[in-house]
């Protein structure tokens, strides 16, 4: 869990010293600006082409509404110039309706100059606004920031973005940063997000890719011959972006920011055997590229680690092995947290996970 706290530990400023009295979003307010739709076994909020999924045990509308309130009161707390560039990023941000509210109720305390990044595996790998599903909504939001929108499929062609000031290098230096991030993701709203307590297992939230300059992560997943079918069942769940799955032979591996690769396993033995083996092949493979002068790795160099390892195991033990290129939600979670916060202006990520709101500041 990455480290946090609550909106309550930090000091409101006096009356006497804001700009202007804050009025707060109510559930009643958005109750009067929206209506329910159901499709299928979910519920979703519309304001035209506006949407977000709600349901009671996950995102309802009192945890949303509470959420973008903290928000913007710590924006106004923690980035009170009000004319200085302030960029927002939302990860998973969907139908963009609640970035519709944040960004009205900022412009209701006076920031003006406000830059949205949105970032959804739905709006396609190319990160354009040509995904039918979400094109209305990217329009209408387009609209209502004027212009100083940008939209990415992932968090990849974010970092990899660079041209007409839109990319991470200028979001960076630009001025404050606002990473927002709703947990279960949208593309896996329809489920309860109750992550696996379980040490022996592992809640995955990534969407299988066929490119690999798409993904950030890669999974290991290992199986007994019979259980082939299964694992293909839950990699076409995941694909479909309506499920999470809670695995327990899996590692997941990524570059981290030293650009090293981080390898997560569980606590079982088949994750655990598969880590132990692993790991120094992909030390192996690091040294490699620091022989050939490269910095870092990249995620080729982590699957041909990893391959080599199957290729190995594969007439062993007689297990299947699944290695698949993902865009895993968690991986782009914590790069993008370290990205605001190794930052000379101030920054701060909000999370909305389970209807409980953390906050995390860095000056």
């Amino acid at each position: 869990m990455l480290p946090a706290v609550t909106s309550e530990s930090i000091a409101l400023l006096p009356l006497s010293s804001r700009a202007r009295q804050h009025v707060a979003l109510t559930p009643a307010a958005v109750m009067s600006q929206t209506h329910l739709r159901q499709h299928g076994q979910l519920i979703y909020r519309y304001q035209d082409a506006l949407f977000w999924c709600e349901h009671e045990d996950v995102s309802s509308l009192h945890s949303r509404v509470n959420y973008l309130n903290k928000v913007v009161n710590h924006i106004r707390q923690t980035m009170p110039n009000r004319d200085q560039p302030l960029t927002l990023l939302s990860l998973g941000a969907g139908g963009l309706l609640m970035e519709s509210f944040i960004h009205a109720q900022l412009q209701c305390n006076g920031y003006q100059d406000i830059h949205w990044r949105v970032i959804d595996i739905e709006y396609g790998p190319d990160g354009t606004q040509q995904c039918l599903s979400h094109r209305d909504s990217l329009d209408a939001f387009a609209a209502i920031t004027s212009g100083k929108l940008a939209v990415y499929g992932s968090d990849q062609h974010y970092f990899n973005t660079f041209w007409g000031g839109n990319g991470a290098t200028s979001d960076r230096s630009r001025g404050a940063t606002v990473l927002l991030a709703i947990d279960p993701p949208t593309s896996s709203s329809q489920v309860l997000g109750i992550a696996s307590l379980d040490p022996k297992s592992m809640s995955v939230k990534g969407r299988p890719v066929e490119d690999i300059a798409d993904a950030n992560c890669l999974y290991l997943i290992a199986s007994e011959p019979e259980y082939k079918t299964q694992v293909h069942h839950a990699m076409a769940a995941l694909a479909r972006g309506d499920h999470m799955m809670t695995l327990g032979s899996i590692l997941k591996c990524y570059v981290n920011k030293f650009g090293g690769c981080e390898v997560l396993s569980t606590q079982s033995p088949s994750s655990l055997m598969m880590k132990e083996a692993c790991v120094p092949l992909l030390a192996q493979e690091k040294t490699t590229q620091a022989s050939t002068s490269t910095l870092e790795m990249t995620l080729s160099d982590i699957r041909r680690a990893v391959e080599r390892y199957v290729a190995a195991m594969a007439d062993e033990n007689g297990l299947y092995f699944a290695v698949c290129c993902v865009s895993d939600y968690d991986v782009s979670l914590t790069r993008l947290r370290d990205y605001i916060v190794d930052n000379p202006h101030s920054s701060l990520l909000a999370t909305l996970e389970m209807n409980a709101t953390r906050i995390e500041n860095h000056p």
